[in-house]
């Protein structure tokens, strides 16, 4: 292959990102291109040898550290285009108002140059941005998120063999998805309260944001750990598997639960499978339950606690909305043991207009709109020598042996055990045999062939045949 352009692709949580990481690539994979995919860390070291590319995500600057931009400027002294694109969108509390204080929080677009872009779930986000008037206005493009688009009909074909297996392995299940990491957060109260995590003590609106987000919160928490005890008693021969958000702590609920036989913690793989696979997904304000609307997967939307500054708008439009224990039961026994054909869960939802404009995949798939931008992106760059694929491996394979020496001795700090265990459980590493199946399933899908090498535990090359 002659020198190419160089896409880079990170990846924060390998169940949320890598599936649509990999189907993007497969689709934006040409012969005069290279994609690599991996951890943030290790694509800014792979940055460092390469001149000029595109960088499609969010990681080079932090939410809530908008100033804090040396990521972005050693790709822009590289030689990058910048594509900003967030993972987590469109998903807001309370009022417009409060939707866009969060988008301000998570990017200035004022920080970045007129070549490079920003991908907005929808046009709620694009025009608050453009409302900012930064250098690269004309670039901030409505494109919906890609991970939205696997739940299309001709994509789901995906997530059947491994839909399959979980209907083997539970049979008739109920899936429950929180989304409760203020309240159960995996690094402990000390994260939630932190700076990091966009607490700011001298700061009025910032510090009693955070601080009623964590009492609902723990509200929806107690409430939820009563319905799944609830439902363990009215159906207990019906398996329920709840899955905890990647940021929660599951052993709160593996303690909470026990003795339930028929309650599973879990949270193995991506998300997808799971609501293909289930009779029924309960949640209160969680992304899933957009996904589980756009797979027809049958939606109980739980709501015990009527505050709508706290109220997730986006997410909670879809699917039987109940108030509490009762309603949830009764709308499972319509469901599990009604005789009705139609039930409410066959409703077609009446889509409230600012859905639409929160997230552009109600209205057209994402995956041409992102294509033209990197078409785009592309196209500003010139094609440079890719570093030697033995030098990375060698790179790689010391970057690793010091991340060990430093697990050794992270027993001795809590506080850094526990960092390190949850980013381990967000980005446990690529392994070639899975990734090997993956890319055979989007080949027969997409009916593009592509090769594709893992570099390491953080890194994976793709090209076009």
């Amino acid at each position: 292959m002659n020198a190419p352009r160089h896409l880079l692709f990170p990846v924060e949580t390998i169940n949320r990102e890598l599936d649509y990481r990999l189907a993007l690539a497969m689709l934006a994979a040409r012969k005069d291109n290279r994609i690599y995919i991996g951890l943030h860390e290790t694509l800014m070291r792979l940055a460092g040898r390469i001149e000029g590319g595109v960088y499609l995500g969010k990681n080079a600057i932090r939410p809530h550290f908008n100033d804090a931009l040396d990521d972005y400027h050693r790709l822009k002294e590289q030689g990058f285009v910048f594509v900003h694109f967030d993972t987590e969108g469109a998903v807001y509390p309370g009022s417009e108002a409060r939707w866009r204080q969060i988008l301000h929080e998570r990017l200035d677009p004022r920080h970045l140059h007129a070549d490079d872009y920003v991908c907005t779930w929808g046009d709620f986000q694009r025009d608050v941005y453009r409302d900012l008037d930064p250098p690269c206005r004309d670039n901030i493009r409505t494109t919906g998120h890609p991970r939205f688009d696997l739940y299309e009909r001709k994509w789901r074909s995906f997530y059947e063999p491994d839909a399959r297996k979980l209907r083997a392995r539970f049979g008739d299940f109920l899936l429950i998805n929180t989304n409760l990491a203020r309240a159960n957060n995996h690094l402990g109260p000390d994260f939630v309260f932190s700076h990091y995590n966009g607490f700011q003590p001298g700061d009025l609106s910032s510090r009693l944001n955070c601080v009623h987000e964590w009492a609902y919160k723990n509200e929806q928490l107690s409430h939820f750990v009563r319905l799944v005890h609830r439902l363990h008693i009215v159906f207990p021969d019906i398996p329920v598997v709840l899955r905890p958000h990647p940021s929660e702590d599951a052993s709160f609920y593996e303690l909470v639960f026990q003795g339930l036989s028929s309650v599973h913690v879990l949270h193995e793989g991506p998300v997808a499978p799971w609501l293909l696979a289930c009779r029924c997904m309960i949640h209160d304000g969680c992304t899933t339950g957009l996904e589980a609307y756009l797979g027809d997967v049958r939606i109980i939307n739980f709501r015990p606690i009527d505050d709508p500054v706290q109220e997730l708008f986006l997410p909670n439009q879809f699917g039987v909305r109940c108030h509490d224990e009762d309603e949830v039961v009764d709308s499972l026994v319509e469901l599990l043991h009604g005789e009705s054909i139609r039930t409410a869960f066959d409703d077609p939802p009446l889509i409230d207009h600012r859905a639409k404009r929160l997230l552009n995949n109600l209205c057209d798939p994402s995956f041409p709109a992102m294509l033209s931008v990197l078409d785009e992106a592309q196209a500003q760059v010139e094609k440079s020598e890719a570093p030697p694929e033995l030098a990375l491996r060698t790179e790689e394979v010391f970057f690793e042996a010091v991340e060990g020496v430093k697990n050794m001795l992270r027993p001795l700090s809590p506080r850094h055990r526990r960092a390190s265990g949850y980013a381990r459980s967000k980005f446990p590493g690529l392994e070639a045999d899975d990734i090997d199946e993956r890319i055979q399933r989007l080949q027969r899908l997409t009916g593009r062939q592509v090769n594709h090498r893992v570099i390491s535990r953080g890194l994976m090359v793709i090209e076009a045949r």
